[in-house]
């Protein structure tokens, strides 16, 4: 009797560690899908007026632009146990990229843009995110999120060296992200979920014809390589418990 006694504790003492037996989700594995929308601040690097200059061993200039915002999309996969989850995600979008206008120098003369121009880039990011769920009890739950990201922006037409010829600039770098958000859980399979995030990124690496550098002039204003921008998400997912 009492060795069934024991066991006894011991199986409410096991389900007690395991966290609020009240919880509407305890253990989810997850994917989703999302809808972005996603913004570049036009402050500091991304101005439109910055451009980074090689003069040796060839000589290239790399125009910086100004990035309009733009809706994109998502794909992300995630697990989670009690209040906190571990989320990894994609997104993309196209974004309008303004240039000049300004004056562009370096060893080689000087390039006067008299107007402005226009161009397309294509913003992609790899985002690790950490989640704290609040109101666990209910299906419809607060979150704040902490993360990192590995942004890189595809600028068309953007890189152009001394034989006039152009191509496609990629710019690259790591940023971080906080983020706020709610989710609801129409069960524990299917959920709906939106936020809003902050991300702050430094792009150090550029590639046009060269292969890697980050020497950074500009045509106005002293920049910085660090941006950041308010970014929006809504999606649904599906859970496998």
């Amino acid at each position: 009797m009492a060795f069934l006694l024991l066991l006894c504790g011991l199986g409410t003492q096991t389900r007690a560690d395991e966290g609020n037996p009240g919880d509407f989700i305890h253990t989810r594995t997850y994917i989703g899908v999302e809808g972005t929308s996603v913004s570049v601040d036009n402050t500091g690097l991304f101005d439109g007026l910055n451009y980074s200059v090689v003069n040796t061993p060839n000589y290239e200039v790399d125009l910086l632009p100004a990035l309009a915002q733009n809706f994109g999309w998502g794909v992300l996969v995630g697990h989670r146990e009690e209040a906190w989850a571990v989320e990894v995600s994609f997104w993309q979008s196209n974004h309008n990229a303004t240039f000049g206008p300004g004056v562009v120098s370096s060893a080689a003369g000087s390039v006067t843009f008299t107007q402005q121009y226009q161009d397309v880039a294509v913003y992609n990011s790899i985002n690790v995110d950490f989640k704290r769920y609040f109101i666990t009890e209910s299906q419809f739950q607060p979150f704040v999120d902490l993360g990192v990201c590995f942004p890189w922006i595809v600028v068309n037409n953007a890189a152009a060296n001394a034989n006039y010829q152009v191509t496609s600039l990629t710019l690259a770098g790591l940023g971080l992200d906080l983020g706020v958000g709610v989710e609801y859980y129409l069960s524990p399979t299917l959920s709906f979920f939106g936020g809003g995030y902050r991300r702050w990124a430094s792009f150090d690496e550029f590639k046009g014809f060269a292969l890697e550098f980050n020497q950074v002039n500009q045509i106005d204003a002293s920049p910085t390589d660090a941006t950041g921008g308010f970014d929006f998400a809504v999606g649904t997912s599906l859970g496998f418990e």
